[in-house]
C-alpha cells in the first residue's frame, strides 16, 4: 500500500486518482477524513496528485509503498538541502546517514547536516558537520569516510565523533585539492593533497601519491576498488590508467588506450572496468589486460549518455537525469525501465541492500525496487 506517513503527527494520508478526480484519505487517531476533487481531465488529476504527495513530503511526511514493483519507488523522504554536485550518502547496517546543504552559517559553526534515517525514513538525528560540503561519503566496516570539501574525515557512529585525518596522519596541504573515496569488502581507499592512505579495520596507512593533470583547468581524478578490495583503479590523466596493489601500492599496470578523460569508474569483475567520460557521459568497458575499449551489448543506444550509474551483485542501473535502466549484467537483459521522481538535472544512486537509493538535487532522497 502507497501512504504518507508523519511519525511526529501520527497522521496517514492516501492519494488516489480515480476517474478525472483526486481523492485524499486521512487518519490520525481513530479519526478519518476524505475530501475528493474534480479535474477536467485524468491527467490534470495525476498531476495534482503528484503536488499533494510532495507538499506533504515537505511538510514532514515519509512516502512509503509496501506493494512497489520494480522501477517502482518504495520510499520517499525531503531531506531539502539538495546542492548539485553534493549529493552524497551512505547505509550503514540498518542506518542512512544523507548529507544536507543548508548554506547558511549560524554563529560561525557549519551548518550542514547529515541526516541520520533508519529504513521507514524516520529521521532519527540529524548531525553537525565540522566543515560544509560533502562530495561523497562511504561505508567501510562500522565506520562512515566523509569527503568535507575535499578533506576526508571519519564519522564513527558508535562513538558520534569526526576523526580529522588531515590532524592525525599530519598531512601538510598541498596544491593537489582533487580527493576521492572508494570503499569494498570493509576496506576504504582515499586520497587528497596528492596522498593516498588504506582504511582497514580501523586503522590507516599510506598507500601511494598521485598526480592530478587538468582538462579545461578541472584536475582529473577518478578512482575504484575491486570487489575483493585487492586492486585500486586510478585515473589521474587523459587516456591512462593505473591498477595499483590496494595492499602495497604497486603499480600492476599501465593502461593506456584511447578513452579520453574519465570521470567515474568501477570494476565490473576482476578483469574489466566500466568507466564514464568526462563531459561525454558515455559508458564503455575496458579490458584490464589487453586495455581494449569495448562498447558491450548491453550498454544500450538509449542511454549513451549517462548522468548517474552503479551495480551490485550482476545488477547495473544507469541513469539519465530521471529515466532509469536497469540490466542484468549477466544475460543483458533489461530488468527494468523506469522514471525517477523529483529530479531535476542530477542525482547520486547506489545500491542498498538489492534496492536502488537515490539522492536527488530537488531535495529527495528515495528507495526503488529493482
Amino acid at each position: 500500500m502507497r501512504e504518507l506517513v508523519n511519525f511526529d503527527s501520527g497522521e496517514r494520508l492516501r492519494l488516489n486518482v480515480e476517474g478525472n478526480a483526486l481523492v485524499s484519505v486521512s487518519q490520525k487517531g481513530a479519526k478519518t477524513k476524505q475530501s475528493k476533487k474534480e479535474f477536467a481531465s485524468e491527467t490534470e488529476a495525476k498531476k495534482a496528485c503528484v503536488k499533494k504527495e510532495w507538499e506533504s513530503l515537505k511538510k514532514g511526511f515519509v512516502m512509503q509503498n509496501s506493494e512497489a514493483k520494480a522501477g517502482e519507488a518504495s520510499l520517499h523522504v525531503y531531506i531539502g538541502g539538495g546542492y548539485t554536485g553534493a549529493l552524497s550518502f551512505a547505509s550503514l547496517r540498518d542506518e542512512i546517514y544523507v548529507y544536507k546543504s543548508s548554506g547558511q552559517k549560524d554563529g560561525g559553526k557549519p551548518s550542514d547536516l547529515l541526516v541520520w534515517l533508519d529504513r521507514s525514513g524516520a529521521i532519527k538525528e540529524q548531525i553537525a558537520l565540522p566543515k560544509p560540503l560533502a562530495w561523497d561519503a562511504q561505508c567501510a566496516s562500522e565506520n562512515l569516510l566523509l569527503d568535507l570539501d575535499h578533506e576526508i574525515y571519519i564519522f564513527e557512529p558508535k562513538e558520534a565523533k569526526f576523526r580529522e585525518i588531515l590532524a592525525e596522519q599530519n598531512i601538510k596541504k598541498s596544491s593537489e585539492i582533487a580527493s576521492f573515496i572508494c570503499a569494498s569488502n570493509d576496506v576504504a581507499v582515499f586520497g587528497m593533497f596528492g596522498q593516498i592512505f588504506t582504511f582497514c579495520e580501523g586503522k590507516i596507512s599510506k598507500l601511494s601519491e598521485y598526480k592530478c593533470s587538468t582538462k579545461n583547468h578541472v584536475p582529473i581524478l577518478c578512482a575504484a576498488l575491486s570487489a575483493d578490495a585487492s586492486m585500486l583503479a586510478l585515473c589521474t590523466k587523459e587516456n591512462e590508467l593505473q591498477i595499483l596493489n590496494a595492499k602495497n601500492g604497486e603499480i600492476l599496470s599501465e593502461l593506456r588506450a584511447e578513452f579520453g578523460v574519465l570521470d567515474k569508474i568501477c570494476f565490473l569483475d576482476e578483469n574489466t572496468l566500466l568507466l564514464r567520460q568526462y563531459l561525454e557521459n558515455k559508458l564503455f568497458c575496458l579490458d584490464i589486460k589487453s586495455a581494449k575499449v569495448a562498447k558491450q551489448p548491453w550498454i544500450k543506444d538509449e542511454y549513451l549518455r549517462v548522468s548517474e550509474f552503479c551495480m551490485e551483485d550482476g545488477k547495473l542501473v544507469v541513469i539519465d537525469q530521471s529515466r532509469g535502466y536497469a540490466v542484468n549484467l549477466k544475460s543483458g537483459n533489461a530488468m527494468a525501465e523506469f522514471t525517477l521522481d523529483h529530479v531535476v538535472k542530477s542525482c547520486e544512486a547506489k545500491f542498498i541492500d538489492g534496492k536502488l537509493a537515490v539522492r536527488t538535487d530537488y531535495g529527495c532522497f528515495s528507495l526503488y525496487e529493482i
